[in-house]
């Protein structure tokens, strides 16, 4: 017996896989079905499979062997069939034909749980053949593009009530007619599962009226159909494991059979669907109910091969009861969809066999199945599937455990919190003498200047705190942008060192800090620049050349008053503050923008006017150069490519903070404590700075998968690189000694780079929004550590405001996007938790639409709220949206964009397409400032936008996003999702608005989709 893990590699099958000879059998005779389909087979062709076809395999379908070949498959005979190496059918062969077999994969409708199917799975261990069970797909979201049980249950359904209507032999719907009038038929659904619902659903087109139970309280989904919810007075979770209805108790089934006897005599048709794999179909209907049914009557049991709903049921027969009731016990209602549910079948295994081999192709099926059973975090939907492999039997893992699906109830308020005042009082008093005591510990004993350090750290930290809360979230990126080219000052540390001895190696790495930091100076502000502009109106002037001339005041002071450079540092500490403050709003943006421009000018002329003599020209090349390079970078930059941009220039930070600690350290081998504290510090959260942006850039730009590293005890390696590096620090301030100070500097630089890559690549791609502002408060500590290092109250002071403003950012990302901040900060620290709601109990329906009928929904409507998410942003679809925005706006109707904070991948670069596309700011809103007027708006159009918007993060209490506050989109009276496909989003959670009846989704690339409404909004104007 196999478990889960194999001894197979993925090497072991050769390259024979790279062009896999594929088969499909021909049904026996009673099978109408077929495997495969030719609009199927032509597909997988295209992947590199090559189909042989069994001659006839199709006729029952309505499909020829010449269609078949049309597309490109051969036809043969089931000799040469069973000679490919993977094998498609829909019952499994005879178990004696599997000895031809041998060494072949074949997959089929097998029923592993089932006795039968057991005994199948012997055959093909004694046979050597690898089995792939159809019926065993997991029920989770991935996988239900594979479900065949529920493309058929669908077929089933629909053809059920098809059965019963002929079998019924009256109107289904309420006619009024010459001849009298006559009601419509009362259908009753038992069981709403797929088929329940494909029932349900049939039913009610052809006019019927219907009541519906089941074991589970879906009452909400029998009622969004039209139909009445039967109630049986007795309470019990009927929820089962894989998503399946479970066994009911025998006192539940009492008090259901006497709801269902009452129901029985009032409804012309019963249709019955309750099945449980692996057993005996539960008794609903049992034969003195049917003896009370009104002639005429008609039940339906679907569950008629498990020994059927109704006691009196024959399998595989229809007959009339003495009192003139039809009981219809087909075993292939879906199979009597010969065309329909063929087809449906075939797309569920290619879509199996394209969720195995990904991208790669038809040589990566077996490959990729080895690898799926060769671990125990192989993909479960493989290891579910496969029964038994090379004669040996494959256990499969537990089916997952379901949603349980409960009933909606109001919300009970939450009772308001009692504050004991005096409780309260004592918890504050108790804060501050704490922290008053701490920092009174710290300074005992400690350096004075360093101490003093300290304290204008804290201050600059108190009012940087207070700037960073005002800016608002439109211009999150323009802050991020600004903060970074005032991280720059990692340059003054630099120039600080230069002339000041140490050696080549300490004034190379000075000189190389120097350069570095020029291009995160010139390149941020440039791009902070050009990102103002677009939020420009028309016609506004620029004013920016008028408020930089105080810059030029600072640049000569210190060098035509020396006396004066102490003050100039001053002011450009709260210049630079004042640049994050001016970035509250839109009017006061640019000149906030100058502020920071006239502050890293003072710092940086301050810090060359103290330059040695003979310094000063080779400083100011390597500013220039540097600012040469940041120019070009700033200048090329496209909206799209700020968040990589951004993380790129974190970068550079980390690496100037990295080099100036370094050289400072060489420079002074022996310094105080308080020096060595700051320069290991720095070199610390410089080297993670400098390669976990790196990472972050590499997953942000395409270079790197998105997926986190996941490495196996990745807390314990977090935590005992941590202690290491403590254990560094505190041997760094006791030794004495220039070498092993040296040694341990580089060790500390060897580390932390390694902790960079190990934090940021543990973190996944979907959060790398939040990982950036954590990069970009890092580069603040690392500035700070530098100020305490040189002794400049200059850079403690700008350091500590980056460092809070990266951390408040970090803070607003992580409570929009409902992730847990320490889990960023040190590298997805616990497991995300599990996507609930995966368990799918049916294939839910969802309506599509074109551009056209947007365009009319769009003209009759009043109120538009547009929506737009990552997904507007990849397509570029943002100057198609600003179109449809201006016509509308220009035919009167009020229309409105409405910003998730983390629509994106960094905090406002929504704000930044739309402004880059023309679309005014006034016309942008925060999500919460519209939230409350979305039931008034006529028509929402979401373009690209899911986990935003998904209604389970409110209504799911299990669901993985549930908390996280979204968009309510589906308030409005009517929605529009612009979308690629009916994919989930990051978070790979189905949404429930897009099975809503007013939800209508626009499949395909957003660009075109929009450039669609927009072209045919201008046509019907």
């Amino acid at each position: 017996m196999m478990h889960l893990r194999s001894r197979w590699s993925p090497k072991a099958f050769g390259t024979w896989w790279r062009n896999l000879n594929t088969g499909v059998l021909k049904e026996a005779d009673h099978e109408k079905r077929v495997s495969m389909v030719p609009a199927v087979a032509e597909k997988l062709i295209a992947k590199g499979y090559k189909i042989a076809v069994e001659s006839g395999a199709g006729l029952k379908s309505g499909i020829p062997d010449s269609a078949y070949q049309a597309v490109g498959c051969s036809v043969v005979n089931r000799n040469q069939v069973k000679e490919s190496e993977l094998l498609f059918a829909i019952n499994p062969p005879p178990a004696e034909e599997l000895k031809s077999m041998t060494g072949k994969t074949l997959v089929a409708w097998i029923g592993r749980r089932l006795p039968e199917g057991e005994a199948f799975v012997k055959a093909g261990q004694e046979a050597k053949v690898t089995l792939i069970d159809t019926t065993a797909v997991p029920r989770i979201t991935i996988a239900q593009k594979m479900d065949v049980l529920s493309s058929q249950a669908k077929c089933a359904g629909h053809r059920a009530v098809l059965e019963g209507a002929y079998a019924f032999e009256r109107f289904y719907q309420g006619e009024i007619t010459a001849a009298g009038k006559y009601p419509p038929c009362h259908t009753m659904v038992l069981g709403i599962g797929v088929a329940g619902l494909a029932a349900m659903g049939t039913s009610s087109a052809l006019g019927s009226v219907v009541r519906a139970w089941d074991v589970r309280d879906v009452s909400d989904q029998v009622k969004s159909m039209g139909g009445k919810w039967i109630t049986v007075d007795f309470k019990e979770d009927g929820a089962g494991a894989g998503g399946y209805a479970k066994e009911s108790s025998k006192e539940f089934q009492e008090a259901q059979k006497a709801t269902f006897h009452k129901h029985a005599k009032e409804v012309d048709i019963i249709i019955s669907t309750a099945a449980i794999p692996g057993r005996k179909s539960p008794v609903l209907i049992e034969d003195y109910m049917v003896k009370d049914m009104k002639s005429g009557s008609v039940i339906v049991d679907l569950a008629a091969a498990g020994g059927g709903n109704c006691t009196l049921t024959k399998a595989g027969e229809s007959y009339v009861t003495d009192n003139g009731v039809t009981i219809i016990g087909y075993t292939d209602l879906a199979g009597r969809m010969g065309m329909q549910a063929s087809a449906m079948y075939a797309t569920n295994m290619m879509h199996m066999v394209n969720h195995v081999t990904g991208k790669e192709g038809a040589e990566a099926f077996m490959p990729n199945v080895n690898k799926a059973l060769g671990s125990d975090e192989g993909d479960i939907v493989v290891k579910s599937m496969v029964c038994c492999k090379d004669g040996e039997a494959i256990v499969a893992p537990p089916p997952p455990e379901p949603t349980p699906v409960k009933k909606k109830e109001p919300k009970a308020e939450k009772a308001a919190a009692v504050i004991d005042p005096a409780q309260e009082a004592r918890q504050t008093s108790a804060a501050v003498a704490g922290t008053s005591a701490l920092a009174i510990g710290a300074s005992l004993g400690g350096d004075p200047g360093f101490i003093a350090l300290l304290n204008t750290f804290g201050l600059a930290g108190a009012a940087g705190y207070q700037a960073v809360w005002g800016v608002t979230h439109a211009l999150h990126t323009p802050l991020m942008a600004v903060t970074n080219a005032i991280s720059g000052l990692t340059a003054a540390g630099g120039l600080m060192l230069m002339g000041t001895g140490g050696g080549a190696m300490a004034q190379g790495l000075a000189q190389a800090s120097v350069a570095i930091s020029a291009v995160n100076i010139a390149g941020g502000f440039l791009v902070t620049k050009r990102m103002l502009d677009l939020f420009r109106k028309p016609g506004q002037e620029d004013f920016t050349s008028i408020y930089l001339l105080p810059a030029a005041g600072l640049a000569v002071v210190p060098f035509v008053l020396p006396a004066g450079a102490p003050t100039v540092g001053t002011l450009s500490g709260l210049m630079c503050i004042g640049a994050i403050g001016g970035l509250s709003s839109q009017k006061t943006a640019q000149f906030g923008l100058a502020l920071g421009v006239t502050g890293v000018t003072g710092a940086m002329s301050m810090t060359l006017a103290a330059l040695p003599a003979g310094q000063l020209a080779p400083a100011l090349g390597l500013v220039a150069a540097g600012g040469a390079a940041g120019f070009g970078l700033g200048k090329a930059v496209n909206p799209m490519a700020l968040p990589q941009t951004v993380a790129g220039f974190h970068a550079l930070v980390g690496a100037a903070a990295v080099a100036t600690c370094l050289g400072s350290h060489m420079i002074h081998p022996d310094a105080s404590v308080g020096h060595k504290v700051g320069a290991m510090l720095g070199n610390a959260i410089g080297g993670i700075t400098f390669t976990g942006s790196l990472v972050a850039f590499g997953k942000l730009n395409g270079n790197m998968s998105s997926k986190p590293f996941n490495l196996p005890n990745k807390n314990l390696l977090n935590l005992g690189m941590a202690a290491s590096q403590m254990g560094m620090l505190g041997l760094y301030c006791a030794t004495s000694s220039p070498g092993l100070g040296t040694a341990l500097m580089y060790g500390t630089t060897a580390l932390s780079s390694t902790m960079g890559v190990h934090l940021v690549g543990s973190v996944g791609g979907g959060d790398m929004p939040c990982c950036i502002t954590v990069l970009n408060s890092y580069s603040g500590w690392a500035l700070v550590a530098e100020g305490m290092l040189l002794g400049s109250p200059t850079l403690t002071v700008v350091g500590s405001l980056i460092g809070f403003s990266g951390a408040i950012l970090t803070k607003i990302m992580c409570d929009a996007m409902n992730r847990d901040i320490m889990n960023v900060i040190f590298g997805g620290m616990s497991v995300a938790p599990p996507k609930k709601g995966g368990a799918v109990e049916e294939v839910k329906e969802h309506r599509e639409t074109k551009p056209e009928q947007v365009a009319d929904l769009l003209l009759d409507s009043k109120e538009v709220m547009i929506v737009p998410g990552y997904g507007m942003a990849v397509s570029q679809a943002q100057r198609a949206v600003a179109d449809i925005a201006n016509f509308l706006k220009e035919k009167g109707i009020n229309t409105r964009f409405s910003i998730h904070p983390v629509a994106g991948r960094m905090p406002g670069q929504m704000n930044v397409l739309l402004a880059e596309a023309g679309v005014p700011y006034d016309w942008v809103y925060e999500m919460d400032e519209v939230q409350d007027e979305m039931p008034s708006v006529d028509t929402c159009l979401v373009v690209g936008a899911n986990d935003i918007t998904n209604e389970a993060a409110e209504t799911d209490e299990e669901c993985s996003i549930y908390g996280m506050p979204v968009i309510k989109v589906w308030e409005a009276k009517n929605c529009i999702y612009l979308k690629r496909s009916m994919a989930g989003g990051y978070a790979d959670l189905e949404n429930p608005v897009f099975f809503r009846e007013t939800t209508q989704m626009l499949l395909g690339d957003g660009k075109s989709s929009c450039e669609g409404i927009a072209a045919a909004l201008k046509a019907k104007s």
